[in-house]
C-alpha cells in the first residue's frame, strides 16, 4: 500500500494554521500586548520560514479583529476600547440567557450533572492550582457546556469567538478572590436551572458576566492595564 503524501499546498496550508494558532494564543494570553508592532519579515525570523506563509496567517488574524494593518508600517497588535468591553459583554450576556432559557427548560439529570462537575472543576483550579490559564479554560469549559447543550452550533460558535475576545480583559481581573466568586455562581447557576427558577439564574449570570466590566470602568483601554 503507498503512502500518503501531503500535497505543497497541505503542507503550507498546514504551517499557515500553525502560525495562525501560535500568533492567536500569543495575543489572547497577552504574549504579544496590545499596541505592539509585528511585521512580516520579523516573524517570518522567527518561524524560519518566507514571508508567505506569515502573510497569510496575519491576513486571517486580521479577519479576527486581533491585528490590524498599517501600510508599508507593518501590523498592530489590537487595542480593547472600553466601548468594545461593554459591546463583547452585552453580546455575551443576550448569547448566555438564551443559552440559560434552554437550560432550564431541557436541560436532562446527566447534563445538569455533568455541568456541576465542571462547576467543582473551577473551584478545584482557583483553590488547589491557582494558574490563570487552567482557571479560564476550566471556567470556559461550563459556559461552553451550557451553550453545547442547546445543541445549536452557530450560538456556540459566537459564544466562543466572544469569549476569545474577552480573554485579554480576563486577565487583567484574574485575581483569586474574583475566580472563587465565579466558581460559586457556577453552583448557583446549577442550582437554579435544576429548580426551573430562570429569573433567579438570569441575575446570577447577569452579575457574574458583568462584574468583568465592573472592574476596568475606569480604564479607557486594555492597554492601560499593563
Amino acid at each position: 500500500m503507498s503512502r500518503l503524501r501531503l500535497s505543497p499546498n497541505s503542507a503550507n496550508n498546514n504551517m499557515v494554521n500553525d502560525i495562525y494558532v501560535s500568533l492567536k494564543q500569543d495575543i489572547l494570553w497577552l504574549r504579544l500586548k496590545p499596541q505592539t508592532m509585528l511585521t512580516e519579515t520579523y516573524l517570518a525570523d522567527i518561524y524560519k520560514t518566507s514571508k508567505t506563509p506569515i502573510r497569510e496567517a496575519l491576513s486571517m488574524l486580521v479577519r479576527d479583529e486581533l491585528v490590524s494593518v498599517f501600510p508599508r508600517k507593518g501590523y498592530m497588535v489590537t487595542d480593547v476600547s472600553l466601548n468594545d468591553m461593554r459591546d463583547m459583554h452585552q453580546y455575551r450576556y443576550i448569547l448566555e440567557n438564551a443559552n440559560l432559557v434552554h437550560a432550564v427548560k431541557y436541560a436532562t439529570k446527566e447534563q445538569l450533572e455533568h455541568l456541576d462537575e465542571l462547576a467543582e472543576k473551577d473551584r478545584f483550579y482557583a483553590e488547589e492550582e491557582p494558574h490563570f490559564s487552567n482557571e479560564v479554560m476550566s471556567n470556559n469549559a461550563f459556559h461552553f457546556y451550557l451553550a453545547e447543550m442547546t445543541g445549536n452550533r452557530i450560538l456556540l460558535k459566537q459564544l466562543t469567538d466572544t469569549l476569545e475576545k474577552l480573554q485579554r480583559v480576563m486577565v487583567f481581573v484574574a485575581e483569586k478572590n474574583y475566580m472563587f466568586r465565579g466558581c460559586e455562581e457556577h453552583h448557583q447557576l446549577v442550582r437554579h436551572i435544576a429548580n426551573k427558577e430562570l429569573e433567579k439564574a438570569q441575575i446570577v449570570l447577569h452579575h457574574h458576566i458583568s462584574e468583568v466590566l465592573e472592574h476596568i470602568t475606569n480604564v479607557r483601554s486594555l492597554s492601560k492595564l499593563f
